[in-house]
């Protein structure tokens, strides 16, 4: 009985036991089992059905043919069946090492190169008896260069053919490793937008096919594989044209009826011409078969009479219909349906039937039914046709296979607009309520309304006050670096969020430029706490002040935009210094200047005042860049004279910090200028400034670092008045601050910067003092930190000008110590990395100075090495720096004899008098 019931079961299930059998024998024996455990996971009993039969048709092998042919004498063994005396064989410059599968037009074999002109695996496909004949030959040999041209990266080209010494044409295609696309979709639990995709690429390869004059005939799951990355291949473009044994007029007919009659159109199954719209049929089919697991179609044979009987009389089912009925019809045990359960097709598709069943209603169901239309003519005019309706599908335009009515397109014009439509329907909702409902119902909508706005009031005022008011609390503590990063993103992330429904909603520009702007003071604000991400910075600069010229426009009469503006600008003047462009900081600094010199008179705005003050100082420092000394001395003493002014009106704090600014930047002008001591004085003053200030804000990173930078400052002073020992002492001072802060905010870049500025400041008076080996030992760990900087930001001119400083300080205290070998070293890497500065920023002055200085460095160290020609080289290049300086007048006041002194020492190298020296 249980033998019984075991024999009844398979015979229920023989249907889709045969259609799993033929699946997994098309594939490769170790492929076989992994397909068989996807396919089943829900019938174990299917499984091991399917299994069975797989090992019984293993171990027959092909007695068939040769019981009935060979051993009666009929055809030997290799006439029946050649393929096995070809693995191992060379077949035309092949060596074949393997079958890959069979069909039914011939058996596809791996093979190789055989010649060893180069090493290329492909797929060789023997075609079987039958289907040799010499018009076929011959019409491949027409045809096959045509063909091996099709080049397109969704079809496995066809590289080679030829006919096999029994006479068997061949043909060498492209060896496409992957899973065919049925099986690859459901493995990979593709969606139905992900299958839409990558059935627009098989079409994609068609339409060049179909634009190249072929027709492809037999599009089938088993002829589209798709690799490991996801690229589909279609194979065997063009085997059937070729095997056709037609005249090239009649090369549209289907020659011996060779094709799939699944997967075939109408006109084919019949016996008519076919064309590209044959192939549109084809790949209707497939794409349904993709989309719901099952045929639209289910054929008692697969004899083509009976398939062209079966469609020509029967319609097919919409996708959305069909998948209702899968269960039922295979509960009443349909012939062969061969549909997956519903369980795996809801596995395959990691989606319930429910729900794919609505995906497919509407225009999925049109664009498969016109696709599959019976009639040639009324099916899409071409593949790329259908392809560009699913392309509109899923852009949520209207398709050609539906009616263009008038509520089609107003649905899709719903889909895509749901905000704009919702909002225009909340709109006329209102409308209508307001002539409707009672005066009482009315007042309560007033009421939610107004509750809702203060409720998003209350959540922004939160928002902001955690994101700025808490970023402002922090931006001047010690290590708070990243945490200030964080917080800014955040912000930026919150306003964007809101940045499309912005309009012209003035508060909401206002928020977000002031983001833009806080997140670039984050990203790469000169002289200030920052990551180190100068291009970045910039870019947010660039958004922030888009959005305040936009509100002044809106607004010219607000003050606080006009102030905003200002503030922004004077951003791009330290900016644009370092990023190596002096004018356009000018230009940005004129234009904020000019805006708070009007605001200024009649304010008690601190903001507005400290603003006033400051910019000032930034275009002073533009103007000194340049070489415009004297305009840049009169920029700082009215900062200067800003800061007094406003002294009763503003707290000590801020008047006191602003009159630090202004007394360094007179402290620099005044030691270009040559006059070291109102250098001293003034920079003396800034550090008893912020030391007060200091001694009043214990935690405020700004006012401690201001004081390094006073004692570093004070050090170059004492250096130039010679006062070595008060130099040394004030410049470690400053230095031992600054390594203090580094040690608390590593990531700062401000931080490492300031490092490698005053090491290098006290490297100078180490060498000054004649202390050369004292000031290589500090530059070796400040060479290393400039390096870190150049290395952190690329876009920042001033770090590589720096690192080129400090190996030219390298090299003068190699040459002091007599090292002239080392110092040349030095001297050279220095001179690639300025030179392409000067070339890309010859607006810099120091940059040119710094470039003048090195090639006179460079001139006497050849006078030591006694290298005239190399020596006068370098002399004549420092002289036409020097005298190109000193015509712009952009001398400071130790250089004012350089154009003398180099032109007096390249003409004692000129006259061959080496042995005199630079003093």
């Amino acid at each position: 009985f249980a033998s019984f019931q075991q024999r009844r079961r398979v015979m229920n299930n023989w249907p889709r036991v045969k259609e799993l059998f033929t699946e997994a024998l098309a594939l490769d024996v170790q492929d076989r089992s992994s397909f068989l455990s996807s396919t089943c996971a829900d019938d174990e009993g299917l499984r091991m059905e399917v299994l069975a039969l797989l090992a019984a048709h293993e171990s027959l092998g092909n007695f068939i043919q040769q019981a009935a042919f060979v051993d009666v004498g009929l055809v030997t063994g290799d006439e029946a069946d050649p393929s096995g005396k070809i693995v191992g064989q060379q077949i035309g410059s092949y060596q074949v090492i393997r079958e890959l599968g069979r069909g039914g037009m011939g058996t596809v074999y791996l093979a190789a190169r055989a010649d060893e002109s180069f090493h290329k695996q492909v797929a060789l496909k023997v075609i079987k008896r039958g289907m040799d004949s010499d018009a076929i030959v011959k019409r491949f040999v027409i045809e096959r260069q045509i063909l091996a041209n099709l080049d397109h990266p969704n079809i496995a080209r066809l590289i080679d053919g030829g006919t096999t010494t029994n006479g068997l044409p061949y043909f060498v295609l492209e060896y496409v490793e992957g899973i065919n696309i049925k099986r690859y979709c459901n493995e990979r639990k593709l969606n139905t937008t992900e299958r839409l995709n990558l059935f627009r690429r098989v079409c994609e390869a068609v339409t060049f096919a179909h634009q190249n004059l072929i027709v492809h005939r037999d599009l089938k799951p088993s002829n589209i594989i798709v690799t490991e990355d996801g690229t589909p291949k279609l194979l065997d473009f063009g085997i059937a044209k070729l095997l056709s044994g037609s005249s090239p007029a009649e090369g549209t007919m289907t020659a011996g009826r060779v094709l799939t009659p699944e997967y075939a159109s109408p006109e084919e199954l019949r016996g008519l011409p076919v064309n590209t719209k044959s192939d549109v049929y084809s790949l209707g089919v497939l794409l349904y078969e993709l989309l719901i697991g099952r045929r639209p179609f289910i054929f008692e044979t697969r004899s083509p009479e009976d398939a062209a009987r079966l469609i020509t009389s029967t319609q097919p089912l919409k996708p959305s219909v069909a998948l209702t009925r899968i269960d039922a019809t295979r509960e009443a045990g349909a012939a062969k349906d061969h549909s997956p359960a519903p369980a795996t097709i809801t596995r395959t598709r990691d989606a319930t039937i429910d729900k794919l069943r609505r995906r497919l209603a509407g225009d999925l169901d049109n664009i498969l039914l016109k696709a599959l239309r019976k009639e040639p003519e009324r099916r899409y005019a071409s593949v790329q046709e259908f392809s560009e309706d699913i392309r509109r599908h899923l852009k949520g335009l209207p398709v050609l296979a539906r009616p263009d009515t008038f509520s089609y397109r107003a649905s899709k014009f719903v889909t895509r607009h749901k905000a704009g439509v919702a909002a225009a329907l909340i709109v006329v909702l209102t409308l209508l309520s307001a002539t409707v409902i009672t005066s009482w119902q009315a007042r309560v909508a007033r009421r939610e309304r107004a509750k809702a706005e203060r409720r998003f009031r209350d959540v922004r005022n939160l928002t902001n006050s955690f994101l700025f008011d808490f970023h402002d609390s922090i931006a001047d503590l010690s290590g708070a670096t990243k945490a200030r990063e964080m917080v800014v993103k955040k912000a930026q992330e919150y306003l964007d969020s809101l940045a499309q429904e912005a309009g012209d909603d003035r508060e909401l520009l206002w928020e977000l430029s002031t983001a833009y702007l806080k997140l670039g003071d984050v990203q790469g604000r000169p002289g200030f706490s920052r990551t180190g991400n100068t291009g970045s910075a910039l870019q947010s600069y660039e958004k922030s002040l888009e959005t305040r010229r936009r509100l002044v426009a809106l607004q010219p009469d607000n003050t606080e935009y006009q102030l905003g503006l200002a503030i922004t600008l004077s951003r791009f003047g330290p900016l644009f210094q370092v990023l190596g462009k002096p004018n356009s900081a000018v230009d940005c600094m004129r234009e904020a200047t000019a805006i708070t010199d009007k605001l200024l008179p009649g304010s008690h705005d601190l903001t507005t005042y400290q603003t006033a003050t400051r910019n000032p100082a930034f275009l002073g420092d533009a103007l000194a860049e340049i070489g415009n000394y004297d305009e840049a001395l009169a920029m700082y003493q009215k900062c200067l004279s800003l800061a007094e002014q406003n002294r009763a009106p503003f707290p000590d704090a801020a008047v006191k910090h602003r009159f630090a600014v202004c007394r360094e930047r007179l402290g620099f002008i005044f030691a270009i200028k040559g006059d070291w001591q109102k250098s001293l004085d003034n920079h003396m003053a800034l550090v008893t400034l912020e030391q007060e200030l200091s001694a009043l804000e214990p935690a405020n990173i700004e006012y401690a670092r201001a004081m390094a930078t006073g004692f570093d400052h004070v050090g170059d002073a004492y250096r130039g008045l010679k006062n070595y020992p008060k130099a040394l002492e004030n410049g470690r001072r400053g230095l031992a601050m600054y390594e203090d802060f580094l040690k608390q905010d590593p990531q700062n870049a401000r931080g490492k910067k300031d490092v490698g500025d005053c090491s290098h400041h006290v490297a100078e008076t180490l060498l000054a003092s004649g202390d050369y080996h004292g000031a290589l030992a500090i530059l070796q760990r400040t060479v290393g930190i400039r390096r870190e900087l150049v290395a952190l930001d690329a876009t920042n001119v001033e770090y590589p000008d720096d690192l080129a400083e400090s190996l030219m300080l390298t090299g003068e205290s190699f040459a002091a110590g007599g090292n002239f070998a080392k110092a040349n070293e030095n001297f050279q890497e220095a001179r690639t990395i300025r030179e392409p500065i000067v070339a890309a920023h010859r607006q810099r002055i120091d940059y040119r100075r710094g470039l003048a200085r090195l090639y006179t460095d460079m001139g006497a160290t050849f006078v030591v090495l006694k290298n005239a020609a190399e020596a006068e080289q370098w002399y004549r290049k420092a002289l036409d720096l020097w005298i190109e300086l000193q015509e712009q007048h952009a001398l400071r006041a130790i250089e004012i004899d350089k154009p003398k002194e180099v032109a007096e020492n390249l003409s004692r190298v000129h006259s061959g008098n080496l042995q005199k020296r630079l003093p």
